[in-house]
């Protein structure tokens, strides 16, 4: 299915429409003398950056706020597509069925430098760092709103909050009452189907959701994805004042795996894989008071990538009518990780004017790599940690916030990551904030432990015919030294809040110098390498990079008396890159193209009579440079994509049904992001193409 509409006239004219819209109906509203109380009524507060809950205009760093509106109006598949509308987000697809959301960075397709929480759950995977999206047991049907913490948060949630939080908060099951059936059904193989139940008895409530997400992945690609998933939530109340939630959930499946790095394709042929991912997680928590509660938390991870498969044979040299042959290698690159993790937490109000939230935490990490990934190795990895963070409203118009993590890991040491900001409210509804935060991220088990490797036996042939036995043939990769230290951000930022139109309308902008050390990378080695390596080196995992990166980016959300709603999101990045040789010295600055140098985003959300809703997302990304390629090869050009959706809902007596069409990317196709491969042996680059998917949900 072509969905195309070529040439920046029509992008001019989209805009141009959008606001002139929007300026007539901000004319139109009615302006009536404000109150202080006014500003409240429907601004967001967030409980993401200092673990308390706080208005946005009193956050200490920029918070993005997606709303369930914005879910909806967006017309988006998968989780990460949401944070498109984010300022300095960047959005790729290694393959179909390997996103990648980074702030800012784009250094390689795992985007090691974001924490990811699902309802205070971290989903961050040690094994090879990142997160993996395709197979949390969750749907975006599941997700009440989710907040985005843009800038270094390990002040509150500890090492890998580096450059960002994006906590993800599930919608409560007392919402969820009744059941409903939703398919997705569209061009590229897309084909999903959710089944929702949410229920209660006396002081239980309870949600459980199944679905089945299918679809083919990117063009050209051998990329498909297969996925079921359960997923559960209930709350009890003990009574007035204790609640226990429960939460668990399981998603698991195929995936096409085609070999995109190496140039010797009988050492990686395309095959497939199978990933599950579950949880358990328990908390109960007691309402002490007026802003006042004690919580515990426990859960368990457990992530699973099963990838075993045998080589082709590989023909290393020729002469006299005598061949070399490799045989063929059975290839294991499984890996699994096992997370256990308990955290107390304690929010008090200290003084009238004075409060807290501290808490204390134990966790251990259990990763499992195969032969060819990490020599069937197991890393432990210990972690102790507490946490402070405390708000001083010194008078009506001051406010401090400041606030510490000590972690303590079995691998690199003992970690300090502090904060302190202060918020000028220079009107009831305009604020100005500074703040200083300190981040870290310590290395995945990947990083740390890693042989990646091949290894076997060789063969002479005559004519295809086995006339004896070669000697045995070793290629080493990737190496992890067990030296890799914890990467460094030091950050500062100034921001401006100002909240206008009975809070109707709210716009942020955020100045920041961010100064980035320590940054792992790999480095080509000829030392200590196996004696009968293939080509005499490797490449180590170490510290080698740094960054400087100084920019400004906007938000504006506008909410309009015709039930329509705007936001608009910009990001200016300027980035300077510094690489290091072995022993620390500074052998290289240069400008880099490791983050778009703008981009925006824009999400009109329209509300008619008749139960008839449209929206339609508008996004821009700059040049950037292409996941794990040397600086400045393969920099993708710009991107710009329309997304359109228009949708009903339709009341019968016993029946709601959501009828929804979604028309995705009808600019046309553009290029994904990329890493570095022979172009010899794979000449399609990565391709998003338009596409169109039909909802029907039916509740109950």
């Amino acid at each position: 299915m072509k969905l195309v509409v070529r040439g920046r006239r029509f992008h001019r004219s989209v805009l141009s429409t959008l606001i002139l819209s929007c300026s007539s109906q901000l004319l139109a509203q009615d302006n009536p003398p404000l109150t202080e109380e006014a500003y409240w009524q429907d601004v967001p507060t967030v409980i993401s950056v200092t673990r308390m809950s706080q208005p946005v205009i009193d956050s200490p760093v920029a918070v993005t706020v997606i709303d369930r509106r914005m879910i909806e109006a967006s017309g988006a598949r998968e989780i990460p597509e949401l944070f498109r509308l984010v300022p300095g987000f960047v959005v790729g697809y290694h393959d179909g069925h390997t996103p990648s959301v980074s702030y800012h960075l784009t250094i390689d397709r795992y985007a090691r430098q974001m924490q990811v929480l699902i309802d205070g759950r971290s989903v961050y995977t040690t094994a090879i760092g990142g997160i993996p999206w395709a197979t949390l047991p969750i749907t975006l049907d599941d997700i009440e709103r989710i907040e985005v913490v843009r800038g270094p948060n390990s002040a509150s949630y500890g090492a890998n909050s580096f450059l960002g939080v994006i906590n993800i908060i599930t919608r409560h099951p007392v919402l969820d009452k009744g059941t409903s059936v939703k398919t997705n059904l569209g061009n590229e193989g897309v084909r999903e189907v959710f089944v929702r139940h949410g229920g209660g008895s006396g002081k239980l409530d309870y949600r459980v959701t199944a679905g089945f997400i299918e679809d083919d992945g990117l063009r050209h690609r051998f990329d498909y994805k297969r996925t079921r998933l359960v997923s559960m939530r209930a709350g009890y109340s003990i009574n007035s004042t204790d609640v226990l939630s429960f939460e668990g959930g399981v998603g698991t499946g195929p995936r096409g795996v085609e070999n995109r790095s190496s140039d010797i394709h009988e050492l990686s042929p395309d095959r497939e894989k199978t990933v599950l991912n579950h949880h358990q997680q328990i908390k109960w928590e007691r309402t002490l008071g007026a802003g006042e509660s004690l919580s515990v938390q426990f859960y368990h991870i457990f992530q699973r990538n099963f990838e075993t498969y045998t080589t082709e044979p590989l023909t290393l040299a020729s002469s006299g009518g005598i061949d070399w042959v490799v045989d063929p290698i059975f290839i294991d690159f499984s890996r699994h990780t096992d997370r256990y993790d308990l955290e107390m937490q304690h929010n008090v109000n200290l003084a009238e004017s004075l409060r807290a939230a501290w808490g204390l935490g134990l966790r251990e990490d259990q990763v499992w790599g195969g032969e060819n990934l990490m020599n069937n190795q197991d890393v432990h990895n210990n972690l102790k940690f507490g946490f402070m963070n405390m708000e001083w409203a010194a008078s009506r118009a001051w406010l401090f916030n400041a606030g510490t993590m000590i972690e303590d890991y079995s691998t690199t040491g003992t970690e300090i990551s502090p904060r302190i900001g202060t918020n000028y409210r220079v009107t009831p509804n305009q604020s100005v904030r500074l703040t200083y935060s300190k981040a870290v991220r310590t290395p995945s088990m990947f990083e740390y432990a890693a042989n990646y490797h091949y290894g076997g036996s060789t063969s002479y042939y005559n004519g295809g015919t086995r006339i004896g036995a070669g000697p045995d043939v070793y290629n080493q990769e990737w190496v992890g030294t067990r030296q890799a230290k914890v990467e460094e951000i030091k950050s500062y930022e100034l921001g401006y809040h100002y909240i206008a139109l009975n809070g109707k309308a709210e716009f942020d902008v955020k100045w920041y110098n961010d100064d980035l050390d320590n940054i792992i990378g790999l480095s080509n080695n000829t030392v200590n390498v196996p004696a009968n390596d293939i080509d005499g080196m490797n490449q180590l995992f170490r510290n080698r990079d740094s960054y400087v990166e100084k920019g400004v980016e906007l938000e504006t959300k506008i909410t309009f008396v015709d039930k329509s709603s705007l936001y608009f999101g910009y990001a200016y990045t300027n980035l300077d890159e510094r690489q290091k040789d072995a022993n620390g010295d500074l052998i290289t600055v240069r400008s880099s193209t490791r983050a778009p140098k703008n981009s925006f985003s824009l999400l009109y959300m329209m509300g008619f009579d008749s139960g008839y809703s449209a929206g339609i997302g508008y996004y821009f990304t700059d040049r950037v440079q292409g996941w794990e390629t040397a600086s400045g090869d393969h920099v993708r050009d710009q991107v710009r994509r329309l997304d359109l959706r228009v949708a009903r809902d339709i009341n019968l007596d016993h029946y709601d049904i959501e009828l929804a069409l979604v028309a995705r990317n009808v600019l046309g196709s553009y290029e994904e992001m990329e890493i570095l491969r022979p172009r010899s042996n794979y000449p399609y680059l990565n391709m998003t193409d338009s596409s169109a998917y039909l909802t029907v949900k039916v509740s109950m």
